[in-house]
């Protein structure tokens, strides 16, 4: 089955992961489109990359358990959300022919770099990542010091997998705060982390300039077969 996860990782939210078997057609007969969406569809060329867009909004339509799709926009900087229904947050994350997808209903939300100017509100963010051997090559462009220092103070069964949880979370936390334009290594920090192998939590922190907010983590490991596992995490604002 193509499902491979429905998680409640926190209040009002469902996190989902699907595995793609479909064709673009079986999306396509489930799920119409709105204009401004089909356009954004026809800019990737891609076979697997259209099929992770279409997966992606049908995953998300499901989550939301409602009769008639919500059409999904993008705004300025590229961060996902319902027009039609401003009380839902939304993220998306796809890695090798699986989608991630993470809503949440809330009454007030907020574009984490506003913060100054509301207050209650709610920003959220998740990513999906294969476990692959690449992630150590590239370790040094997204751990500062002291995360460099945890990961080797570990044991070394688990370097592989916190490389990806390190990735994962820092992602989310881009996609938290939605404004783009930050350095991995000196405006995303993740802190406090418990993890027992399997599934964990942490504290995030993205800062740049006079900007500072802090989310909350949580991450996981999934097999998706004998030889291939999947980390997730997702960060959110309470």
């Amino acid at each position: 089955m193509p499902l491979l996860l429905i998680s409640r990782p926190f209040a009002d939210a469902s996190f989902g992961l699907w595995q793609i078997a479909e064709d673009e057609a079986f999306f396509r007969n489930d799920m119409p489109l709105a204009a401004q969406e089909e356009a954004e569809l026809a800019e990737h060329h891609n076979p697997l990359r259209r099929l992770e867009w279409l997966a992606g909004r049908w995953l998300l339509h499901k989550l939301t358990d409602v009769p008639e799709r919500l059409p999904l926009a993008k705004d300025a900087f590229s961060k996902p959300f319902f027009p039609e229904n401003q009380n839902l947050a939304c993220s998306l994350s796809h890695s090798k022919g699986i989608v991630g997808a993470l809503i949440v209903e809330s009454g007030n939300l907020q574009v984490a770099g506003q913060a100054s100017t509301f207050s209650g509100q709610l920003s959220i963010g998740c990513d999906i990542q294969m476990v692959i051997e690449k992630m150590a090559r590239i370790a040094h462009k997204f751990l500062n010091e002291p995360e460099k220092a945890f990961v080797e103070s570990r044991p070394k069964p688990e370097y592989l997998h916190l490389l990806h949880l390190f990735w994962t979370a820092k992602e989310s936390l881009y996609k938290a705060y939605g404004l783009k334009e930050l350095d991995f290594r000196k405006n995303l920090f993740v802190e406090n982390i418990e993890w027992d192998g399997q599934s964990g939590t942490g504290t995030g922190r993205v800062e740049k300039g006079t900007f500072q907010q802090t989310f909350q983590l949580i991450f996981n490991k999934i097999d998706i077969s004998e030889e291939t596992e999947l980390i997730w995490a997702v960060a959110f604002d309470r």
